[in-house]
């Protein structure tokens, strides 16, 4: 197991993700050895953004890709627009509670495939060198809602080499 002092942090709007912060917050303080990233996972992207039909003219199916490709990306402006609040919210938690603003760092995913979630926490924990992924226990209720279980249970299952807490 990773013994550094990055930790991940997954947020969201929730209680849960509330419970979450302040859990790290006060397991961190002011210990100025830990820096963490907060990691917010944007809502599915509406199907009609996903895909066209597509057409048989080779220029026209390019113009109709580019539209599509620019449309997905002003989606995804709003939504990471949308979602500043609740990151700027996180890191006031931490703060208040001694974590220095300075280690703490935001990212946004903007995954397309929703079970890809867990994979991409894992991805971004990996890549930030995180040996600790914390997420509340009913954040995402969507991806619950859709797929019949808990992104900490998906965690705990595939993140071998992380310590995840799962915190109620």
């Amino acid at each position: 197991m990773q013994t550094n002092k990055n930790v991940l942090v997954s947020v969201d709007a929730s209680e849960a993700s509330i419970r979450a912060l302040i859990y790290v917050a006060e397991m961190i303080g002011a210990q100025r050895q830990f820096r963490v990233h907060l990691f917010h996972v944007l809502p599915p992207i509406p199907p009609e953004l996903l895909e066209f039909g597509g057409a048989e003219d080779p220029e026209k199916e390019r113009l109709l890709s580019e539209e599509l490709k620019k449309a997905q990306s002003c989606w995804i402006d709003g939504a990471k627009k949308e979602a500043v609040p609740i990151l700027e919210s996180a890191k006031r938690i931490l703060c208040n509670a001694g974590v220095a603003p300075e280690m703490v760092r935001t990212e946004f995913c903007t995954s397309i495939h929703r079970p890809d979630v867990v994979r991409d926490v894992l991805e971004a924990a990996s890549n930030w060198d995180c040996g600790t992924i914390v997420v509340g226990r009913h954040t995402f209720p969507w991806l619950k809602e859709k797929f019949g279980h808990h992104i900490g249970e998906g965690l705990v299952r595939k993140g071998q080499g992380f310590a995840i807490w799962v915190v109620e």
